[in-house]
C-alpha cells in the first residue's frame, strides 16, 4: 500500500468513528469551516460581455515557446511595481512542463492566454487534481497563475472559458488561485502590498481582487501570514515567559530537539513527508503528496536549508513533530527572474546571508497537539534565528481558523502582517 492509499484508509477510518459518534463526519475529517460559495448562476451585474477585440488562445504545455509565452503575460503588468519579483524563469517553466514536474500525474490543467488588439493582455490556468478529489470525495476544480491587465472584460472571459471546461467534466466547485494546488503557491494577496514577498509566496497587484470579485467569487478562506521580530531573541518579559513555559514541558513530555542533516537528507525529508501528512490530513484544502512527488520538490529546498533551522522533537525516540525555516532567498533573488549570465552566482554565494527568514512548515501530530509542542517551536526557531544573525521572518501561511497556532504565534507577540484569500464559487444548477 503507497503513501496516498494509507492516508485516504486513515481518513476513512476517521469518518468511520465520527459517524459511530453521532459527529458530523465531514467536520471531523476537515479542519476548519466549509465554506458556502456563491452560485456562478445567475451572472452578477458586475459581470462583463466579452468584447468583440478579445481572443482566447489555448496554450500548449508541451511546447517551451508556448510555455515561455504565458510567462511573458506578468512582465508589463508589473513593470514600475518596485516590490515584485518575478519567479525564477527556469523554475516556472518546469512548474508549467507537463513532462517534467511531478504533481502533472495526477492534474489535468487548461492553460489559456487571453489578447486585446492582438496584445497579450492575460493568462489562466484551470486544473482538476485527482488525488484532491479522491481524498474529499468531491469534483472540485482549481484556478491558478492568473494575471491580467486591469480590465473587467479581459478577466472574465478568461473566467468564463475555463469554469466552461472545468464544468464540462463535471466539475461542481471551483476554488483559487494555486499554483497548482494548496500545497504549491497559493492564495490572492488582499492585504498589505507595501513589500516584496518572501520566498515562495505571491504577490499580485491590489486590483486583482476587483476582478475576481466582479465576477461573482466570493471568499472561501482566509491564509494569515504573521511577521515576527527576532532582533532581540527572547529578550522580553512576554516571551521569557513563553521560555520558562516551553522549557517545563520540555522536561514533563521528555522531549528533546534534534537538527536536520544535510548529510541524511533523504531520510530527513522522508521523515518530513510522513509527519506533514499525518499533521496536515483535516486540513481545509489539504490532498496528500505523494511520497516521490514530495522528495523531488524538496531537492529544491535542500540548497536553502539551514540545519538548525530544520528540527523534529523527539519524545524518546520519535519524532513527534516538525518545525522547518528557511532565508528568504527572495532577498537575493533577480528581480526579473532571469539567473544568467550573473544571476545564479550571486544566488548561490548569499542565500544563508538573508535578513529574513520564513517558517515555512509546522506540524505536530494530532496526539501530541494541545500540549504545548507548539510553543517550544517557535520559541526555539526565534532563539536560533536570533542566534544566526537574522533579524525578522514570515510565519506562514495558517488558516484563519486555527486558533491552536494562531494563538501560540499571537503569543509571541507576532502580529497579522499580510492575508492571503481562496476564492471559490458554486458551479452546480
Amino acid at each position: 500500500m503507497n503513501d496516498i492509499d494509507k492516508t485516504l484508509e486513515s481518513a476513512e477510518a476517521a469518518r468511520r468513528r465520527a459517524e459511530a459518534e453521532g459527529k458530523d463526519a465531514t467536520e471531523a475529517f476537515r479542519f476548519g469551516r466549509p465554506p458556502i460559495l456563491r452560485k456562478w448562476l445567475p451572472a452578477p451585474a458586475s459581470r462583463r460581455p466579452i468584447p468583440k477585440d478579445l481572443t482566447l488562445e489555448v496554450i500548449d504545455l508541451n511546447r517551451r515557446s508556448h510555455r515561455g509565452r504565458f510567462i511573458d503575460v506578468a512582465d508589463p503588468i508589473y513593470e514600475g511595481d518596485p516590490n515584485y519579483i518575478a519567479p525564477l524563469r527556469i523554475a516556472i517553466l518546469k512548474a508549467l512542463n507537463p513532462k517534467k514536474f511531478p504533481p502533472f500525474k495526477h492534474i489535468e490543467m487548461r492553460a489559456v492566454m487571453a489578447y486585446r488588439g492582438g496584445k497579450p493582455v492575460g493568462r489562466l490556468t484551470c486544473q482538476i487534481d485527482s488525488i484532491y478529489n479522491d481524498y474529499h470525495e468531491t469534483n472540485a476544480g482549481w484556478f491558478g497563475y492568473f494575471e491580467c491587465i486591469d480590465d473587467l472584460a479581459v478577466a472574465h472571459a478568461m473566467f468564463d472559458d475555463g469554469i466552461r471546461w472545468l464544468k464540462s467534466r463535471g466539475v461542481v466547485e471551483v476554488f483559487g488561485p494555486a499554483n497548482p494546488t494548496m500545497n504549491y503557491q497559493s492564495g490572492l494577496l488582499v492585504e498589505n502590498f507595501d513589500r516584496p514577498p518572501v520566498i515562495e509566496t505571491l504577490y499580485n497587484p491590489p486590483y486583482y481582487e476587483a476582478l475576481l470579485t466582479s465576477y461573482g467569487f466570493g471568499k472561501a478562506k482566509d491564509l494569515l501570514c504573521w511577521w515576527i521580530d527576532v532582533s532581540n531573541g527572547m529578550d522580553s518579559p512576554k516571551r521569557q515567559r513563553i521560555l520558562r513555559i516551553a522549557e517545563r514541558i520540555k522536561k514533563r513530555e521528555g522531549i528533546t530537539i534534534r537538527n536536520a542533516s544535510l548529510k541524511n537528507a533523504q531520510r530527513d525529508i522522508e521523515l518530513i513527508h510522513e509527519l506533514f501528512t499525518a499533521s496536515w490530513q483535516k486540513n481545509w484544502g489539504f490532498a496528500p503528496i505523494p511520497k516521490e512527488e514530495f522528495v523531488e520538490l524538496a531537492q529544491d529546498l535542500v540548497q536553502v536549508i539551514v540545519e538548525e533551522l530544520l528540527m523534529f522533537v523527539m519524545v524518546g525516540d520519535r519524532p513527534v513533530g516538525f518545525v522547518l525555516t528557511v532565508p528568504d532567498a527572495n532577498e537575493k533573488m533577480p528581480k526579473d527572474g532571469r539567473l544568467f549570465p550573473f544571476g545564479w552566482l550571486k544566488l548561490v554565494s548569499g542565500l544563508r546571508k538573508t535578513k529574513n527568514a520564513r517558517l515555512f512548515l509546522l506540524g505536530t501530530l494530532p496526539e501530541y497537539r494541545k500540549r504545548g509542542l507548539e510553543s517550544i517551536f517557535i520559541a526555539e526557531t526565534t532563539l536560533r534565528g536570533h542566534k544566526l544573525g537574522y533579524h525578522a521572518g514570515e510565519i506562514g501561511w495558517t488558516l484563519e481558523d486555527n486558533d491552536l497556532i494562531n494563538r501560540v504565534i499571537e503569543s509571541m507577540e507576532a502580529w497579522v502582517d499580510r492575508r492571503y484569500r481562496i476564492y471559490g464559487l458554486d458551479l452546480t444548477d
